[in-house]
């Protein structure tokens, strides 16, 4: 009974249909709301179809990627892929055996589609035969009387190299998904940053690692520079200094990668600093505000009592009764700032650089305008050894295919009472190649034509 079961568990049909299952529950994935990707979308659907939600739910298909049912099926292919490595391995280590059984007559040898008879030249010694095959790379057993050659012998080791690979995937799979943190912050032009966990956004809430630390990080921001072109935004260069002293810069696809943790730039925002003074010239309040008012967004500030919302203008001009922006370049950078009291607008007024508006008496000073930026910031310790299967799977491959085996059996004998070399060979791939091969290699190399 045990038997039988391990003999399905490792048979093709059995990978086949976990093959299929998988892609069932991952077309299941596309097709489903899923609660971690897209939650806001999960959440309105359940609110209009509770009971169909519940019924999915309690199957794990709006979380299918670590349902119960996709972990079991998971956990079956990689059983049955250990089964096949286990009963393959004495077969693979048969094959990558030389041994004198393998030496058998190349006229009566079954299994080597390529024959061939060629009358050897007086000068020709059996060790010069054996030496030309040895220069071509092939691996020899046995005397001019009868012997095996075999090149690329270890080739079949790629078979269990590939397979070893999902393993490898496996692991910095789980690997990556329990020690992952993913979080944003947003930082401003001379700002530093210690990796402190509440200096991260609270939306959308970061996502903890099970297992390991968040990202140990020390930097300031020196710098930050948007390039536009012609209306168009062309990258940006974001300077920063670690505790080391050393420098990095961040660009648009150019993350600063620390810590095994990536800070991916995101989103370019302004920061000035806003100072509110009362009608006896004292300050009342000021401070650094990250407005996120590029490509037309409003966002708001409060200071005192009063509410302030801002548009911002990149290259600023007051234009047929209108305030625009001739350009997306940041040549005449302005804030056009409306201000509420209780609710209602009192006042509204641009504010360029060093300048200000007045209100009630109060009077609104801009003295700064640095920019801030959003990162994605995102670590994981199972990256490389992802890479490192990928890596030895596209190796297992490429040796599998291009270094595949040849064999050739034969002897040196008398035909017709002429000396000749009988022999046999077959290849596991590309068989017209491979003929082609042995024929150059036996009328080249050991005839001499």
């Amino acid at each position: 009974m045990l038997k039988k079961m391990l003999k399905y568990l490792s048979s093709l049909r059995f990978t086949i249909v976990l093959i299929c299952l998988l892609g069932v529950m991952f077309i299941v994935g596309l097709w489903v709301p899923q609660q971690r990707l897209l939650k806001t979308v999960y959440l309105e659907w359940q609110k209009n179809t509770p009971n169909l939600v519940a019924f999915l739910d309690t199957f794990g298909l709006t979380n299918v990627y670590a349902s119960p049912v996709t972990i079991t099926i998971w956990a079956l292919f990689f059983l049955n892929l250990a089964l096949v490595l286990w009963q393959r391995w004495p077969v693979v280590k048969s094959r990558i055996t030389v041994t004198d059984a393998k030496i058998v007559d190349p006229v009566t040898a079954s299994g080597y589609p390529f024959r061939a008879c060629y009358p050897i030249l007086p000068e020709l010694s059996g060790d010069a035969v054996f030496a030309a095959l040895t220069k071509k790379g092939f691996t020899l057993r046995g005397t001019t009387e009868g012997f095996y050659g075999i090149k690329n012998r270890l080739a079949p080791l790629a078979f269990m190299l590939f397979h070893l690979s999902f393993f490898l995937v496996l692991l910095g799979g789980l690997v990556t998904v329990y020690t992952e943190f993913i979080g944003f912050i947003d930082l401003a032009q001379g700002e530093s940053f210690q990796g402190e966990l509440g200096r991260y956004n609270t939306l959308p809430i970061p996502k903890m690692p099970a297992v390991g630390s968040i990202p140990k990080v020390s930097f300031v921001v020196q710098s930050i520079e948007p390039k536009v072109t012609r209306n168009t935004v062309t990258g940006i260069d974001v300077k920063l200094t670690d505790a080391s002293g050393s420098t990095h810069l961040v660009g648009i696809n150019t993350p600063y990668n620390t810590d095994n943790s990536s800070f991916v730039f995101k989103h370019l925002g302004v920061a000035p600093l806003f100072v509110l003074i009362d009608p006896s010239g004292k300050e009342v309040q000021g401070a650094y505000f990250k407005l996120d008012v590029v490509k037309g967004r409003q966002d708001t500030f409060r200071l005192g009592d009063f509410l302030f919302t801002a548009n911002f203008f990149p290259d600023y001009e007051f234009k047929d009764g209108a305030h625009t922006s001739k350009s997306m370049e940041f040549a005449n950078p302005v804030f056009l700032i409306t201000v509420e009291l209780n609710g209602k607008a009192i006042a509204e007024a641009p504010i360029a650089r060093n300048g200000s508006m007045a209100f009630n008496g109060f009077h609104l000073e801009m003295r700064d305008m640095p920019f801030w930026v959003r990162f994605y910031v995102d670590k994981q310790r199972g990256l490389s050894i992802l890479y490192a299967g990928f890596a030895l799977a596209t190796i297992g491959v490429i040796w599998r295919l291009l270094f595949y085996r040849r064999e050739i059996v034969g002897s040196v004998r008398e035909v017709d009472g002429v000396r000749c070399l009988v022999v046999a060979g077959r290849s596991e791939y590309y068989k017209s190649l491979a003929e082609d091969e042995f024929v150059r290699l036996f009328e080249t190399a050991v005839i001499g034509k």
